[in-house]
């Protein structure tokens, strides 16, 4: 192919009138074995590269061009970082061993460095090792999460430096619910509230160090022990609104609506699970990263978004935020994703869009189980759409 296409051009350089290309003999059925060759190779690189996403299904959500580039630079730690943002919700960057022959741990944006319990080893088959870096990603943050739910019952006091921002968050959330459940059987929710007030207090005087010269030289584990505690304060503000509602509607059962519109965490020791239940909806905490990025504040609107979306999905169904733009439709949809540690692909939809592509994206997200959020659903064509439904039943 290359070869006839340089030798057609050479003859054009040569002599750039077109009588003169026209002129040479045999051009028609050069240029249309040219198109059926390339039509073939198209062919067989489009089979190649859905191989490789039938094997690593987070390569559905990019584009030929990255996947290629991944895939041509397998062992190449510099190329592949670059890339690992877009295949992982919080992982921004791993760190590597000193021969980069292993993955040791994973970082997220804002500079939060999470060790993996075991070494991932980086082979030339780069779909292989992805999802070795996934599993352990799961399986570490498992792990994490019952050490943290241990020291806490242990009475020790659990070192937020430790543990990743997201393991905190769910271990508070995890014995909040377990606290909280026993004080409205034992009536004793006017005390957990000022036992709660406590904790927040000592959150809020907690001292993160401080630098004269501003955040720019400042200690980055500092900044990152600050964005620990903003998430925690922020998630002892919500619960402690939780348990003034309690209190103000005389809940006096684990069954009574004010407690089971709440979204409450479990733990199954014995099992390694932790399940998320909100009213009759109950979902399995899967354990993606989130990384440490800044958390959105619980608001009435939230809590009724969470509960349509969360028992839409309980059946089958899905949701639809609506509202004018900038108000937070995606952001709260993310947000509850991020509740229940699944990979949240956010979709901008265009009038461009053809069922082949739709179709691709939804066998990456029926493959890896994650969540997406069309945005502007509503600019795709009545035909594409209407092919969509049919794909989805």
């Amino acid at each position: 192919v290359d070869d006839d296409f340089r030798s057609i051009m050479a003859d054009i350089a040569k002599d750039n009138r077109v009588l003169s290309l026209v002129g040479r003999a045999g051009l028609r059925n050069v240029l249309v074995q040219l198109l059926d060759q390339l039509q073939r190779c198209q062919k067989s690189l489009n089979e190649f590269l859905e191989e490789k996403r039938s094997a690593f299904p987070r390569f559905y959500f990019i584009g030929d061009d990255d996947l290629l580039e991944i895939l041509g630079q397998a062992t190449n730690p510099a190329v592949i970082q670059s890339h690992l943002k877009k295949l992982f919700a919080g992982i921004h960057s791993v760190e590597f061993d000193q021969d980069c022959a292993h993955i040791i741990a994973m970082k997220s944006l804002e500079g939060e460095v999470v060790p993996l319990k075991r070494p991932v080893v980086i082979t030339t088959e780069v779909e292989v090792w992805l999802g070795l870096l996934a599993d352990e990603m799961k399986d570490t943050l498992k792990e994490m999460l019952f050490e943290c739910l241990s020291a806490g019952k242990r009475g020790s006091v659990v070192n937020p430096a430790n543990f990743p921002s997201q393991i905190l968050c769910l271990t508070e959330g995890i014995q909040f619910t377990e606290r909280c459940e026993a004080a409205i059987c034992g009536r004793t929710l006017t005390e957990f509230q000022i036992e709660m007030e406590g904790q927040l207090g000592n959150y809020t005087s907690t001292d993160v160090g401080s630098s004269s010269g501003g955040t720019a030289e400042r200690d980055p584990a500092a900044v990152v022990l600050e964005l620990k505690l903003k998430a925690l304060i922020l998630d002892t503000v919500h619960n402690i609104d939780v348990v003034q509602k309690l209190i103000s509607n005389d809940t006096k059962s684990i069954d009574d609506w004010m407690w089971q519109k709440q979204l409450r965490f479990y733990a199954n020791a014995s099992k390694e699970t932790c399940l998320l239940r909100m009213c009759d909806a109950e979902f399995l905490y899967t354990f993606e990263y989130q990384g440490n990025a800044p958390k959105l504040v619980h608001t009435p609107l939230t809590d009724k978004c969470y509960l349509t979306l969360t028992q839409g999905m309980h059946m089958g169904l899905g949701g639809n935020p609506y509202g004018p733009a900038g108000t937070g439709k995606t952001e709260t949809v993310k947000d509850l994703a991020k509740a229940v540690a699944k990979q949240c692909v956010v979709f901008n939809c265009s009038d461009g869009l053809d069922y082949i592509a739709l179709g691709k994206f939804f066998k990456g997200l029926a493959s890896c189980g994650a969540w997406s959020c069309f945005d502007e659903f509503n600019r795709i064509d009545l035909e594409v759409l209407s092919v969509v439904a049919q794909q989805i039943m």
